[in-house]
């Protein structure tokens, strides 16, 4: 009965990072991980997979395997501190660009508003 529980935790772990990660079509991320469809399919309807495959789709999906074969230790897009991929971007770009520069576009993106989310998509306070 664990085995069982923790099998259709997995697929539900699967499906949150899927998602999360901007995975939103399994035909895609299959095709990624050289594999059929319905074989991502069933995993993430908690069918078993290999710990190869396992350690594949945690790579990927960037996420640690402990969370996505155990649901320990949270996954990392939780943690306050993590960057996402925009903000590094941003970060690497600005590092390329001279000092006097990198203020410039600080003191820009210091005068544009936060966006006020109200929990609905388009919700943007003007």
């Amino acid at each position: 009965m664990i085995n069982q529980r923790l099998s259709k935790e997995r697929g539900t772990r699967l499906r949150q990072a899927m998602m999360t990660r901007g995975h939103r079509k399994a035909t895609a991320l299959a095709a990624d991980l050289n594999i059929s469809p319905a074989a991502l399919t069933k995993w993430t309807q908690g069918h078993s997979m290999s710990v190869d495959h396992a350690c594949t789709l945690a790579t990927v999906l960037d996420i640690s395997l402990d969370w996505f074969l155990m649901g320990r230790n949270g996954p990392d897009w939780l943690l306050p501190d993590r960057l996402s991929e925009a903000e590094l971007d941003i970060i690497g770009r600005l590092r390329e660009r001279p000092t006097r520069i990198s203020k410039v576009l600080v003191a820009l993106i210091r005068e544009i508003p936060p966006l006020s989310w109200s929990g609905a998509p388009g919700d943007h306070q003007p």
